[in-house]
């Protein structure tokens, strides 16, 4: 993955008057973002910046040594980076970044959240063992599924195993985001996946529900798998992204 550009940050110049960060999710890389990151920049004029989370883009076994709190000083940091030289700074994530993103709004003074199906809840109930087993189980094979009409593959870089250990990490990040959703004030964009087998929908349920933002937005996009940032309707969530940023 190191070797291959579309895992490496981007970033796009515009009006630092309004800057937007992007948040790749789990055991994934920027180029799943690229795309959208791309079109929001040309239907907004903003400037957008990505981050690599540690330990993604390299190896599991480099993986397995950052835990939740790394990822999460590692987005606020780029948060606070962006904050210095833009007057104010909005924040997309898409999957575990989308539950960073809500994490960032509990704790940084975001302008616009979107999380694009966020984690809150994932369907597979054996990673609730986690912590007990990655001493015995240290990684798991990622099986391939079945990839959806019109998917931009090229940019879904994602590593081929987990390690098992990062899936309890991801297990307290979801659980202590879900416990201060009420921290949340923003105006925020909740995207639900309609074909998602990753994450649970009641995860933007939760979300809805839970923040304390006025008139929270939820866009549907039912023909979408859980990297509907690559899905055949990634263009309308680009425009409804840039509407929702622009208003």
């Amino acid at each position: 993955m190191m070797s291959n550009p579309l895992c490496q940050p981007f970033e796009f110049w515009g009006d630092h008057a309004h800057g937007v960060l992007f948040i790749h999710g789990f055991t994934a890389s920027p180029g799943t973002l690229y795309p959208l990151g791309k079109d929001i920049s040309a239907r907004t004029g903003f400037y957008v910046r990505s981050i690599l989370l540690p330990g993604h883009g390299t190896t599991p076994e480099e993986m397995r040594r950052y835990n939740a709190e790394d990822w999460l000083r590692c987005a606020q940091a780029a948060f606070d980076q962006m904050r210095r030289e833009c007057r104010v700074v909005s924040v997309i994530g898409l999957s575990m970044g989308g539950t960073l993103a809500l994490r960032l709004a509990e704790t940084r003074p975001v302008k616009k959240i979107v999380c694009i199906a966020a984690a809150l809840s994932v369907y597979n109930r054996k990673s609730i063992f986690a912590n007990w087993l990655w001493p015995f189980v240290p990684f798991i094979e990622n099986k391939p599924g079945k990839e959806a009409e019109n998917f931009l593959a090229e940019y879904n870089e994602t590593y081929s195993r987990t390690p098992v250990r990062s899936v309890g990490e991801l297990n307290k990040l979801m659980k202590i985001t879900r416990r201060s959703l009420a921290g949340i004030h923003c105006p925020i964009m909740v995207v639900r996946a309609g074909k998602d087998e990753t994450v649970r929908p009641e995860s933007a349920d939760w979300i809805m529900k839970g923040v304390s933002s006025s008139e929270p937005f939820l866009l549907e996009l039912p023909q979408s798998p859980h990297v509907c940032t690559l899905g055949p309707e990634w263009e309308q969530l680009g425009e409804k992204v840039a509407n929702f940023l622009k208003a």
